[in-house]
């Protein structure tokens, strides 16, 4: 049985599916136009003829003339696919009839209303036989659908060939395309799983292909570096074996972690990264929009992976102290205004509400706003996606309750936080459930950056949270007072 292990597999599939839902949705669309189109026609050459008939008759009913009516009818003899005709009078009796060949019912005795009507297998058209714009008749044709509908099915076919054909190709130029972008993360994936079971660190990735795996290969090169020069530091440090032992029980989990957590990001976006790149080259004709949907798609993708690479690199910076910290007076209040500004499309898209709450006079702090700034996107970010459509978040902005200092509150209606994990939350790569299971995109570095972040400038972080009641996360920053750094909200 065809099992789909590989990303491989999962490429050539969600790609020759993606090409065969556009290519059968471009089909269904071209066959409701072409079947709307066909009845439009048919509409137009009945009314033709039933408009010319009718003025032709005019004067067979003035006259009450029923054989010259019928003589006229009869040149419908012409178009096998004319069921039958009828001429009524302004009265509504049947005045002149036309059966044409194998007619499947008989001409009505009064004339159906003025339009025309579809059935199963005809058209029935009815006008009416106007003198100086005054109605004296009517006149119906019934015209049978069998050739129509023969072309239809005809079509049909030929839509089936084609959508076939179609996803052959697909799948035979993604089999043969996939590689320049499978290859790389494969090979990197597979050196991931062959460290994971031998921990052997002395391996290494081969660092080549597109940047951001580029970038991901040496850090992960870096990382294993690092873990094989802890292991010669514990292998030298004999007389502290239980605490080594405990460390590198802690490092194996980190790693494991890391290697679990980083393929499944770097999985998402490469497989949609992939996907429509190859919809770009197979579909040359693509139009203009739909184009660049794809090409934001792409783009929105590679700027995940750019995140993730800047995540772990911020957080290998704070940890080795080789972070660039730009120290400036900054409003914190601000600070938070403009990370609302910035997530508030996404709040808003979730019918989520933000309120502030910010308390007046508040002085300037020294820190590096930029890293402020992401402190606060990252307890805002984790907010939106853990809270559900239709809930609030609050933002409290004021003094601290102890020593002199700011601190800034940001609750949400989420589903909250289980006690296991709630002491555990800010450590590297943890998140609250199963990651993997998890709909929630996320790395789990983001709370542990925050908190290395928050450290530095000698404040605290914590979260506060009851299952099912939402969250509470708030930290503190010190500040020295002065009359001339308080400002006004």
């Amino acid at each position: 049985m065809f099992r789909l292990r590989t990303l491989k597999h999962r490429l050539i599939l969600v790609n020759v599916a993606t090409t065969g839902a556009a290519l059968l949705v471009a089909l269904a669309l071209m066959f409701s136009t072409e079947l709307r189109s066909g009845k439009e026609a048919l509409v137009r050459d009945l009314s033709i003829k039933a408009d010319i008939l009718g003025s032709q008759c005019t004067a067979a009913l003035i006259f009450n003339d029923p054989g010259e009516a019928e003589r006229i009818l009869g040149a419908l003899r012409a178009d096998p696919q004319i069921d039958y005709a009828g001429v009524y009078t302004g009265s509504g009796a049947l005045f002149a009839v036309y059966g044409g060949r194998d007619v499947p019912v008989a001409v009505p005795k009064s004339p159906p209303p003025d339009g025309h009507s579809f059935g199963v297998d005809h058209l029935v058209l009815s006008r009416p036989i106007t003198l100086h714009n005054d109605a004296i008749g009517t006149i119906t044709i019934r015209g049978s659908l069998k050739q129509f509908r023969a072309i239809l099915l005809r079509y049909a076919a030929a839509s089936a060939a084609v959508l076939v054909l179609s996803l052959l190709v697909a799948a035979l130029l993604m089999t043969r395309l996939q590689r320049t972008v499978t290859g790389p993360v494969t090979k990197l994936v597979k050196l991931m799983e062959r460290v994971s079971q031998d921990k052997d660190y002395t391996r290494r990735a081969d660092i080549h292909g597109p940047e951001e795996l580029v970038s991901l290969a040496s850090s992960f090169n870096e990382m294993l570096m690092a873990i094989q020069n802890r292991d010669r530091d514990l292998e030298r440090s004999l007389g502290e074996l239980k605490d080594a032992c405990r460390k590198l029980e802690e490092l194996d989990r980190q790693k494991s972690d890391f290697i679990t957590t980083v393929s499944h990001e770097l999985r998402t976006p490469i497989t949609s990264i992939k996907a429509f790149v190859e919809l770009l080259l197979i579909n040359r004709n693509m139009k203009d929009d739909r184009k660049d949907k794809l090409l934001k798609t792409i783009n929105t993708e590679s700027d995940r992976l750019a995140r993730l690479i800047n995540t772990l690199l911020d957080l290998s910076r704070i940890e080795s102290g080789t972070m660039n910290w730009k120290d400036q007076d900054v409003d914190l209040a601000e600070a938070v205004r403009t990370t609302v500004n910035g997530i508030l499309p996404l709040a808003e898209r979730k019918e989520i509400a933000i309120e502030q709450v910010v308390e007046s006079g508040l002085p300037l702090i020294r820190v590096d706003g930029d890293r402020m700034v992401q402190v606060i996107m990252n307890l805002l970010s984790n907010a939106v996606k853990f809270t559900t459509p239709g809930g609030k978040i609050t933002i409290t902005v004021g003094y601290a309750d102890g020593p002199q200092g700011l601190a800034v509150s940001i609750a949400d209606t989420g589903a909250g936080i289980a006690p296991q994990d709630l002491g555990r939350i800010f450590e590297k790569f943890h998140r609250s459930g199963d990651a993997l299971a998890s709909e929630i995109e996320g790395t789990g570095l983001g709370l542990t950056i925050s908190r290395e972040i928050i450290k530095y400038y000698g404040g605290r972080i914590w979260a506060s949270s009851e299952r099912g009641k939402g969250s509470v996360f708030t930290f503190t920053i010190p500040f020295e007072r002065t009359v001339s750094n308080a400002i006004g909200i």
